[in-house]
C-alpha cells in the first residue's frame, strides 16, 4: 500500500470535508435566521411587552399659604423648589447658591446649570424698569426642573433689601425647600440693618446622583430561543451612558448587555436559553451601570421547555438539507481533485442528482432529529434527539459519497459516516452549551472533517486490490478496485481516471472472482492481471496492487 497517497487521501477528504460543511454552514445560517424573523413576526416567541420607565412618587405638595400665593404668581417646581414668603411690604429678597457657584437672585435670574428665579416681590420696578406696587402677600421662587437639578450641595438664603416706612422693620418670614422628593420649611425673623447687605444663611442641603431602573416584573424563556427584554433607567442629578446586565441566571441562560446613550431611558437587554437549558424558575436581577452609580431591578424569570412546532421542524430540516448540500459537493470535489478531474466534473450520477440526493438526507434527518428533541423533552433528554438526527446524516452522507467514490463499500462508508455524524453531534452538544451558534458552527466542522477523514480511512483500511496511479514523479493516488469497473481514459466523465492524451476509455480493470482483471479497450483484449502489473495510457502510469501477489505470465 502507498502510504503517502493514501494519507494524502485522508487528509484531502476531511479538508474538503470541513470546507463544504461550513460552505452549507454559511449558506444555512442566513436561512435559519430568515425563517426565525418570520416566525417572530408571526407571534412566535415574542417577548414581553414594553414597561413604563421608573419613577419617583409625587413630592408633597406646598403648605396651603406657599401654594396660593405661588400659584397665583404661576412659579413652578421640579426636583428642587425653594420658596420664601413674607407678610409685608418690604421687599426681602431669595438667594440660591448652586452647586456650580452660581448665585441665582433678582440681578442673576437663570444659572446653576438650569436654575431659574422665575416670582420676584417688591421690588421697586419691574424687570423693564416700570414701577411696581407693593403687595401685602409677597413670594419668591427658585426651582430647577424635573431632571434637570445637579447634584451637589446648596445654600439658601434670604436678604433683607429695603425697608419701607409704613411697615414695621422687623420681618416675619417662612422658607419651603423641595429637595430629594421631601420639603423642608424654616420660620425666622429679621431686621434691617441700614443696608441692602442683611444676607443669612437659612440652610445647606445636598443632591446626590441616583440612577433607577425598570424591568418586566415577569418573564418566560423557552429554552432554545431568545428574547429582548425591555428595560428602563431614571436618571437623577445625573447624565450619561448606562449598560444594563444580569445577574443570578439560570444554568444555560447566557445574555446579551443592554447599552442606553446619553440621554435614552429605554433599552432592551438580549436573554438566550441554550437548547441545553433545563426548566427553572429563578428570581434573577437586572443591574444599571453608569457614571460610578448603580441601579437594580428584580423579575421572576421562568425557563421552559418547547412546545412542538412545525415551523422549527421544517426550519431545522432545511438548514440540515443545505449543510448536506455542501459537505456533499465538497466530498465529491475532492474525490474529484484526488483523480485529477476538474472539482464538479459529473461522473456516473449528474451534479444535480448528487445535490437533490444530499439535500433530501439532509431533510429527513434534520427534521427527524427535531421531532425527537421535542419528544424526548419530556424525560429531560431533548438533545438526544440532535444526537440522533447528526447519526442518521452522517449514515446518510456515507451512504451517498459511495456513490461516487470507485468500490467503495456502501455498508462500510455508512458506518464511517456514522461515526462521523457522532462526533459532530458530541460537538454540538458540547459548544452549544455557550451558544447555540457557535454550536452548529463547531458541528458543522467536526461533522465534515469526520466523514470526509473516516470515509477516506476506510477505504484505504480495507481494500484488497487497487490502482496506483502515477501521473508523475511526485503525484501518485490510489484507486479501489472491486466489482464496479474503473476506467481511465481522455474522457473525464465517462472515466473514474482521467489520462490526458489517451482514447476516450483506454483501459478498465475490475474484480472477478477474486482476481483482477484488465481490458485494453482500444485492443479489446481482456487478461487476468496481478500484483505489479504495470500499464500506461497517455501521460498516466498503472500500477495494480493487490497485497503482495505476483502478476500472472502473459
Amino acid at each position: 500500500m502507498n502510504l503517502s497517497a493514501a494519507f494524502k487521501k485522508v487528509l484531502l477528504f476531511g479538508l474538503f470535508g470541513v470546507a463544504g460543511a461550513l460552505a452549507g454552514w454559511l449558506v444555512a445560517e442566513p436561512v435559519l435566521w430568515a425563517a426565525n424573523q418570520l416566525a417572530s413576526a408571526a407571534g412566535a416567541g415574542q417577548g414581553p411587552s414594553l414597561i413604563a420607565k421608573p419613577t419617583d412618587p409625587a413630592p408633597p405638595p406646598l403648605p396651603n399659604e406657599f401654594r396660593e400665593r405661588v400659584d397665583r404668581e404661576k412659579g413652578q417646581s421640579g426636583d428642587v423648589q425653594v420658596s420664601l414668603i413674607w407678610y409685608n411690604v418690604n421687599d426681602l429678597d431669595l438667594h440660591v447658591v448652586a452647586p456650580n457657584g452660581d448665585r441665582i437672585y433678582y440681578k442673576n435670574l437663570t444659572g446653576g446649570n438650569g436654575g431659574q428665579l422665575d416670582v420676584d416681590a417688591n421690588a421697586e420696578r419691574d424687570r423693564i424698569g416700570r414701577p411696581v406696587p407693593p403687595t401685602r402677600e409677597p413670594v419668591e421662587n427658585i426651582y430647577w426642573p424635573k431632571g434637570g437639578a445637579p447634584a451637589g450641595t446648596y445654600r439658601v438664603q434670604v436678604n433683607y433689601f429695603h425697608h419701607r416706612a409704613e411697615a414695621p422693620n422687623e420681618c416675619s418670614y417662612k422658607v419651603n425647600v423641595l429637595h430629594n422628593g421631601k420639603r423642608h420649611e424654616f420660620e425666622g425673623t429679621i431686621s434691617h440693618n441700614g443696608s441692602t447687605d442683611n444676607l443669612r444663611t437659612i440652610y445647606e442641603f445636598e443632591l446626590k446622583p441616583r440612577l433607577g431602573l425598570a424591568a418586566p416584573k415577569d418573564i418566560e424563556l423557552t429554552a432554545g430561543q431568545s428574547v429582548r427584554v425591555p428595560v428602563a433607567v431614571e436618571r437623577r442629578n445625573t447624565t450619561g451612558a448606562v449598560e444594563v446586565t444580569v445577574e443570578n441566571l439560570p444554568d444555560g441562560v447566557l445574555f446579551e448587555p443592554g447599552a442606553l446613550a446619553a440621554g435614552t431611558d429605554k433599552g432592551e437587554v438580549l436573554l438566550l436559553a441554550t437548547s441545553g437549558a433545563g426548566r427553572a424558575k429563578k428570581l434573577v436581577k437586572f443591574v444599571a451601570t453608569g457614571g460610578g452609580l448603580t441601579g437594580s431591578a428584580d423579575s421572576d424569570l421562568a425557563v421552559v421547555p418547547p412546545q412542538f412546532s412545525l415551523w422549527a421542524v421544517c426550519a431545522i430540516g432545511l438548514w440540515t438539507a443545505l449543510l448536506a448540500v455542501g459537505l456533499c459537493l465538497a466530498l465529491l470535489a475532492g474525490q474529484n481533485r484526488y483523480v485529477g478531474k476538474r472539482p464538479f466534473a459529473q461522473g456516473g450520477a449528474a451534479l444535480v442528482l448528487v445535490a437533490l440526493g444530499a439535500a433530501a438526507a439532509g431533510f429527513v434527518s434534520g427534521s427527524l432529529g427535531q421531532v425527537l428533541y421535542f419528544l424526548f423533552l419530556a424525560v429531560g433528554v431533548g438533545k438526544l434527539g440532535f444526537v440522533i438526527g447528526w447519526l442518521l446524516l452522517g449514515v446518510l452522507l456515507g451512504w451517498g459519497v459511495s456513490f461516487f467514490v470507485p468500490n467503495l463499500d456502501a455498508k462500510k462508508a455508512a458506518l464511517a459516516g456514522a461515526g462521523g455524524g457522532f462526533l459532530g453531534a458530541v460537538a454540538f452538544a458540547v459548544l452549544s452549551l455557550a451558544a447555540d451558534l457557535v454550536g452548529r458552527f463547531g458541528g458543522a466542522a467536526v461533522l465534515g472533517f469526520c466523514i470526509g477523514l473516516m470515509v477516506a480511512v476506510v477505504e484505504a483500511a480495507f481494500r484488497r486490490a487497487w490502482l496506483e496511479v502515477r501521473f508523475g514523479e511526485r503525484e501518485v493516488i490510489t484507486v479501489n478496485l472491486g466489482p464496479e469497473p474503473v476506467k481511465v481514459g481522455g474522457d473525464a466523465r465517462a472515466c473514474a481516471v482521467w489520462a490526458r492524451g489517451a482514447p476516450e476509455v483506454a483501459l478498465k480493470y475490475w474484480v472477478r472472482d477474486g482476481k483482477v482483471r484488465c481490458e485494453e479497450v482500444p485492443a479489446r483484449r481482456e487478461s487476468e492481471v496481478g500484483e505489479g502489473d504495470t500499464r500506461t495510457a497517455g501521460g498516466v502510469t498503472v500500477v495494480v496492487r493487490t497485497g503482495g501477489a505476483p502478476a500472472p505470465a502473459p
